[in-house]
């Protein structure tokens, strides 16, 4: 049974049927970059894994924003500097990332490399509540200056962040929620707990209906056949015969049984 679209994505999204939408669209896209991934790895047909990962990050981004781009009121947003797409849905700004090779707890997510792209994304989190324990020197949101197809976006855009776990040898159950960026070694301070993402049931065989092939009729849309029809003689009408819809039988002449 599915679990219900909790009440902050329905909020962020603008309604139910769009978060639901979203968040299967989120699973289906990395199922979709895991099986790319692991093709390429096994096309490269090389020990290192370097493969799988540079198809893995790339993908993260691409299916996802291939995958969500075509529902109502999605904007692919491309910050100045960064080579890929997000998409923004509603309030919603997604932004994916592995943070494990291995099942580790997503509690202790953390981003990678924060460089500059990455602070101002951060622009759109909230602010962290740990700041002040770093003695003023916590990541400050506020204080990030935004390059202009950043800038651009409404003022409530909220980054909604897609941690997963993946390795060459599986996708490990992903994860979305709202998070801060507490220092600048990239510790997350989830606001809104990791919640995990539903994947596509694979067990379940899609239902497929095969091509027709064009130019070829239906049974009902063939030609009708044409029956022969003959007069009755004249003959027949005056003696009021009745009219003969099977030939006769023939008779033989002789019988098996008859002596010779």
């Amino acid at each position: 049974m599915e679990s219900p679209v909790s009440a902050w994505a329905i909020e962020l999204f603008s309604d139910e049927e769009t978060a639901q939408k979203v968040r299967d669209g989120i699973g289906q896209a990395l199922v979709d970059m895991q099986a790319n991934a692991r093709s390429s790895q096994q096309d490269a047909d090389v020990s290192s894994t370097q493969v799988h990962g540079v198809a893995r990050y790339r993908g993260a981004y691409e299916r996802v924003s291939e995958g969500l781009a075509d529902l109502p009121g999605a904007q692919l947003v491309k910050p100045n500097g960064f080579q890929f797409e997000l998409v923004k849905i509603g309030n919603g700004l997604l932004f994916p990332f592995c943070f494990s090779k291995k099942d580790s707890n997503v509690r202790n997510a953390r981003i990678q490399n924060v460089w500059s792209v990455i602070r101002e994304l951060f622009a759109f989190a909230p602010p962290s509540e740990q700041a002040d324990l770093f003695g003023g020197y916590g990541f400050d949101p506020s204080a990030v200056e935004l390059r202009p197809r950043l800038a651009a976006l409404p003022k409530d855009t909220r980054l909604v962040l897609i941690p997963f776990a993946c390795n060459a040898a599986g996708l490990l159950k992903p994860y979305w929620g709202v998070a801060a960026l507490a220092d600048e070694s990239g510790t997350l301070e989830w606001v809104i707990d990791p919640e995990p993402l539903p994947l596509p049931d694979a067990s379940k065989p899609k239902l497929t209906i095969p091509q027709q092939l064009a130019g070829h009729p239906g049974f009902d849309e063939g030609e009708q056949p044409i029956v022969a029809l003959a007069p009755r003689p004249g003959a027949e009408r005056k003696l009021d015969l009745p009219p003969v819809s099977e030939v006769a039988p023939i008779e033989p002449l002789t019988n098996e049984n008859d002596e010779k």
